[in-house]
């Protein structure tokens, strides 16, 4: 366990670190600084490869699933110990489980394709943000 846990860190790591290196390039060149997250805007996403968008994502599923296992073993723990288990998936985690559980990273990638196709102004936008806003809360709520 500990060691799938520990692979699945170094795979988000790396898949980050790509994407996170390309939009500071790329905002460096527009003289932009910041956050990492808030400068992997639709303009950066559109310059980035079909790979590193996949690479992305996984970074992303990685982090979810690191989380999902950690949690489950701290409520196991609790239940042991006759104490009520806390839950720290955040909204954003358990919105993407329950969005995109049937949907493969490539069927995202052209999501978020699409939604900044059709919204050519808003190439300043934050990918997560989209992600967020625009497809995962969207499903959540039509599912309930």
């Amino acid at each position: 366990m500990r060691k799938s846990i520990l692979s699945l860190g170094l795979a988000l790591v790396l898949a980050l670190a790509c994407v996170s290196v390309q939009a500071a390039e790329s905002n460096a060149a527009a003289g932009m600084t910041g956050n990492p997250v808030d400068q992997f805007t639709g303009a950066v996403w559109e310059k980035t490869t079909e790979s590193n968008k996949a690479a992305f994502l996984f970074g992303v599923e990685s982090a979810i699933t690191v989380e999902y296992f950690v949690n489950a073993k701290m409520t196991e723990k609790a239940a042991k110990a006759g104490k009520r288990p806390v839950y720290t998936l955040s909204p954003f985690e358990k919105g993407w489980m329950k969005a995109f559980r049937d949907v493969n990273r490539a069927e995202i990638i052209k999501m978020v394709d699409a939604w900044y196709a059709a919204n050519p102004k808003s190439l300043d936008r934050p990918v997560l943000s989209v992600i967020w806003n625009e497809l995962i809360a969207p499903r959540v709520a039509a599912a309930k």
